[in-house]
């Protein structure tokens, strides 16, 4: 009897489907978006080791020879990437934010009868398409018309 019991259970608890308490690590879109997050806090980084170096050559500049204008030019500048990049560091972290409840309420929305499948397939097709045009660095040469040049976090390959 008892060992009819346990089967009992056993088989219920198979038939049993497990919630993933964590769906947003199976959605492609939300995997890109970290992806994305990191890229952004490394560029920052190097941004940041790359400014102290320039203040520090500054420091050592010779007066009166124009180096201390050209220094000063490229701690403005170096100081507006800094800031440009701080921007896409929140935005990435916002959007992964967004994403990650994204995920949990469609997650759930999958479970109940009718619901859609997770992760839709159809959504992570429109997000590559969209990203890949994004992404493309495209120039024009008055000789040759449109060319791809290599996209934002690859190497070119020859």
């Amino acid at each position: 009897m008892k060992c009819l019991i346990s089967v009992a259970i056993a088989l219920f608890l198979n038939s049993c489907t497990p919630n993933n308490t964590h769906p947003e690590h199976v959605d492609g879109v939300y995997k890109d978006l970290v992806t994305e997050l990191g890229i952004a806090i490394k560029a920052l980084d190097e941004e940041e080791k790359s400014l102290s170096v320039i203040v520090k050559e500054k420091e050592l500049a010779v007066p009166q020879t124009g180096q201390i204008k050209f220094a000063n030019k490229k701690i403005a500048d170096s100081l507006e990437k800094i800031n440009i990049l701080k921007q896409r560091k929140q935005f990435f972290e916002i959007k992964v934010e967004q994403r990650l409840h994204y995920a949990q309420v469609k997650y759930q929305e999958s479970l109940q009868s009718g619901g859609k499948p997770w992760p839709d397939p159809e959504e992570a097709a429109l997000y590559n398409s969209v990203t890949k045009f994004q992404r493309d660095k495209i120039a024009w040469d008055k000789n040759k018309g449109m060319k791809k040049l290599v996209p934002r976090g690859t190497v070119k390959n020859n």
